[in-house]
């Protein structure tokens, strides 16, 4: 259950009552992780039905039909992001606040969003596109499969800025999750349709890519959504596309720990090169055949200015319930039609046995193969289980 607390200062001043909800999910599941290449196999818990988060809403009516608020959340990780490896836990991925986080108002006129929310090409990949594996296990938009190529928000290190997701035999692929500094518009709904629009202005000022003084330079990205829910058919539409500026981009992250005490981590470099441009499309469509039966796909693509990031993709998926339990079923594959040709698929299934309308018993398995018309080899075939339990709040 939600709960709700009144903002004690706003009481002292005025009749009016700013509300802060607090709210979130937790979830951790044991989870057997096989790789054909072999010092990659693990055995965690972990979350793995939906990421662990805790948000705060805060709204309060200012008249005249408006409404003014905001959201912050955080994404938990064990042990603040740390491990029994010997990755190291970074203040971007694994700090207060680390996830959505932006003010808003909302009117008449619709709803306008300022600092860091979720992208609408998420919500289309997660939430109409495919069954309701959010990005966890068994899930085309997870940190270890995505259907698209190219520039992506959802990089681990990187949370919250653009960077490069290079083609190849073991590549996740790219996801646009979201980036900071970004404003957002959403219609109000017109006989089930609604419009979106996202705009992340660009930074060019820097003239080299080689140094540090470099990171200030940033991608633009323009993100546009159309939605109709009506009746049994909920079908979103969603482009988004980056550009990089003339002088390119240079993103840091720290990595693993060093064996030398005088050096306890190193830094990994990503760059964007200059004037290059990406496009990922997707059109997601569920249908609800019967209460007990819903239907999900989705068709993908991405493109980009000099054909580095090219692709195509299908998701076909299903959800059926009976009584407390719920059965999930996707396919997804990736044509990757850039010069490196690494074709992925994968499968994934779920079971979800619901001991109430906020807490469950899991199972979650996926099969991903990253280069489905190649030779396999090390690193190219991946199969995950994991049983766990979850609990929204």
């Amino acid at each position: 259950m939600k709960k709700s607390l009144v903002a004690l200062a706003a009481l002292a001043a005025t009749a009016s009552f700013a509300q802060v909800t607090i709210d979130g999910y937790i979830d951790r599941g044991y989870r057997i992780t096989n790789n054909s290449d072999n010092t990659k196999d693990l055995r965690t818990v972990a979350s793995n039905a939906g990421t662990t988060t805790v948000g705060m809403k805060f709204r309060e009516n200012i008249g005249g039909g408006m409404t003014i608020g905001g959201q912050l959340n955080t994404d938990w990780a064990d042990i603040g992001g740390a491990s029994q490896t010997n990755a190291v836990a970074l203040a971007q991925t694994s700090g207060f606040a680390n996830s959505q986080s932006f003010a808003d108002i909302s009117g008449s006129f619709g709803t306008v969003r300022l600092g860091v929310p979720n992208s609408y090409t998420l919500t289309n990949a997660t939430a109409v596109a495919t069954p309701a594996f959010s990005t966890g296990m068994g899930s085309a938009y997870s940190d270890v499969f995505s259907i698209t190529n190219g520039i992506g928000t959802g990089t681990t290190g990187y949370g919250g800025t653009a960077v490069a997701v290079a083609p190849g035999s073991t590549s996740a692929g790219a996801r646009a999750i979201r980036i900071a500094n970004t404003v957002q518009y959403s219609s109000p709904d017109f006989n089930g349709f609604t419009a979106h629009v996202g705009i992340t202005p660009q930074n060019n000022n820097m003239l080299s890519t080689t140094t540090a003084a470099s990171a200030s330079n940033t991608v633009g990205v323009t993100e546009y959504a159309l939605r109709y829910t009506n009746g049994p058919i909920d079908a979103m539409y969603t482009t988004i596309k980056y550009e990089v500026g003339s002088n390119g981009t240079r993103q840091t992250k720290l990595t693993t720990i060093s064996t030398s005490q005088a050096s306890p981590g190193a830094l990994d470099v990503n760059t964007l090169s200059a004037n290059v441009s990406n496009t990922q499309s997707l059109l997601g469509v569920t249908y609800t055949v019967m209460p007990s039966l819903k239907l999900h796909a989705g068709l993908g693509n991405a493109s980009s200015s000099s054909d580095t990031y090219k692709s195509k993709s299908t998701t076909l998926g299903a959800t059926y319930t009976m009584g407390n339990i719920d059965l999930m079923a996707l396919l997804a594959k990736v044509d990757d039609q850039s010069s490196t040709n690494a074709d992925r698929k994968m499968t994934g299934l779920g079971v979800n046995y619901n001991l109430s309308k906020t807490a469950r018993i899991y199972f979650r398995a996926d099969d991903i193969n990253y280069n489905s018309n190649g030779t396999a080899s090390a690193g190219t075939q991946l199969k995950r289980q994991s049983v766990g339990i979850s609990k929204s709040f």
